[in-house]
């Protein structure tokens, strides 16, 4: 027997070809592809696929409940074949899928899977089609200087934040954390001018060089009585740790100079809330360099500042899913960041 099951996936009415297994995840074929989970149920939908199953558990001696099945890439789809050759029957299947990032829209009826054939399961994804039109024709000097230093996925930063082909929610994400840093803590005397350039950009965060200087100026923010900033120490998510892998990947003279235990963490004013707070997560600054750098983020609310701060991180860290920079445009433009935003959302 060699029967098994293929996931096809489509996305705006059209073929949504996966490209590979990377890790635990998977990249559909795009240009700038995400990883996504994918967590899917097979069931037997009758009861003579059930008795066949189950035959098979016994035969294999696993346990009940227990039903070993391999995932694979093929040509675009997603094959789900038995633990052997054997041990998949023919048979009617009724599957489940959950893609993270995007939402499963449809999924046409049971896959019949008959003896040495394959069934077919059509699975139609939705995800977010905004995009963002850009505008830096009248950009602050700040702005435009840091992103005619950086280059990001190869491309000069001032052309990555135009380009169709990026994801709008990373172009957004480095156009806000632009646009707060350059009203923190007060728009006469912001943390921008600190900032060289930036080296990745993610969904949810940025990675920076900076100035050595601008560490201590974060530092001695925290220690003022009106505390723009708040000293969380080491940061607490493991992620922040992968900004010394970043950074020596970028600048190869950066290896062995820091080390995550180096990491300290701080988190800017959220208020009024909705508005969102600063993370900036930096390696204490070493003499072999004459800068040091930042992994950039922005929060929902600010744990360190006050209840309603930690209510609201709270409520996203249980949420799961990283911030969204798209929606996250309508907060900021209620606050001070608003005249340094240079995009809108399309749709």
């Amino acid at each position: 027997m060699h029967e098994y099951i293929e996931l096809q996936f489509r996305r705006k009415a059209k073929a949504y070809r996966l490209d590979r297994q990377v890790g635990t995840g998977f990249q559909f074929v795009e240009s700038d592809a995400l990883v996504h989970s994918i967590n899917l149920a097979v069931r037997p939908d009758n009861d003579i696929t059930e008795y066949r199953m189950s035959r098979i558990r016994q035969v294999q001696g696993w346990q009940p409940g227990q039903f070993l099945l391999r995932i694979s890439v093929e040509d675009g789809s997603l094959v789900i074949r038995g633990d052997d050759q054997y041990s998949l029957p023919e048979g009617q299947y009724r599957v489940t899928v959950n893609v993270s990032d995007l939402n499963v829209k449809s999924i046409s009826g049971p896959a019949k899977v008959a003896q040495d054939s394959h069934g077919v399961v059509t699975i139609e994804l939705e995800g977010d089609e905004r995009d963002i039109a850009v505008d830096l024709t009248n950009a602050d000097v700040n702005v435009l200087r840091i992103l005619d230093a950086s280059t990001l996925d190869g491309q000069g930063g001032r052309a990555w934040v135009e380009a169709s082909e990026v994801r709008a929610s990373r172009r957004a994400c480095v156009l806000n954390l632009l646009a707060v840093l350059r009203v923190t803590p007060v728009v006469s005397n912001p943390l921008i001018t600190g900032v060289r350039s930036l080296f990745r950009a993610l969904d949810e965060r940025a990675y920076a060089s900076i100035d050595a200087g601008l560490f201590k100026t974060v530092a001695a923010l925290a220690e003022r009585d009106d505390r723009p900033f708040y000293a969380e120490g080491s940061p607490k998510d493991k992620m922040h740790f992968k900004l010394i892998e970043a950074a020596t990947a970028y600048e190869p003279a950066a290896a062995g100079i820091f080390a995550t235990k180096d990491l300290q963490s701080f988190r800017a004013e959220g208020t009024p809330l909705p508005q969102p707070s600063l993370q900036m997560v930096m390696p204490t600054p070493h003499v072999e360099l004459d800068h040091t750098f930042a992994d950039l983020d922005l929060d929902l609310g600010n744990p360190l500042q006050d209840i309603a701060g930690l209510v609201v991180h709270i409520g996203e860290l249980l949420n799961g899913k990283p911030t969204n920079h798209l929606d996250l445009r309508a907060k900021l433009d209620e606050g001070k960041a608003k005249p340094y935003l240079y995009y809108r959302v399309t749709n």
